[in-house]
């Protein structure tokens, strides 16, 4: 029987380690804020080990990603979710008027291209 859903490991490490230098964590760091050693980050990192789906929850949460990122693997979504990763890391770190900024700029940039 041929599956529609495959869970695809090395996709999986690869994405772990991206999403983790993306949020400039060390594994060390990223190991304390989803409790398992530094070695199991190393190894599912490097696909010599498998994680469990409440791990890559986890991880998901304290990197405030959505799983998809780990689990999907269309050539179409790669890109757009670099870019909402980057910019989602961004505005998290803004404080409220920095937020509310950015939003005002953003209403005029728009407006402006509607002119």
């Amino acid at each position: 029987m041929e599956y529609r859903y495959k869970l695809n490991y090395s996709f999986i490490a690869k994405r772990v380690k991206q999403a983790r230098e993306a949020a400039h964590l060390t594994q060390a760091e990223l190991a304390e804020r989803i409790d398992i050693s530094t070695n199991a980050v190393a190894q599912l990192e490097t696909d010599r080990m498998h994680p469990k789906l409440q791990t890559l929850l986890n991880i998901a949460n304290v990197l405030q990603l959505d799983i998809n990122y780990f689990l999907c693997n269309s050539a179409e979504d790669n890109e757009g979710d670099e870019k909402e990763r980057l910019l989602n890391g961004w505005i998290n770190e803004l404080s409220s008027n920095e937020k509310a900024f950015l939003l005002y700029f953003i209403k005029g940039l728009k407006q402006y291209n509607m002119d």
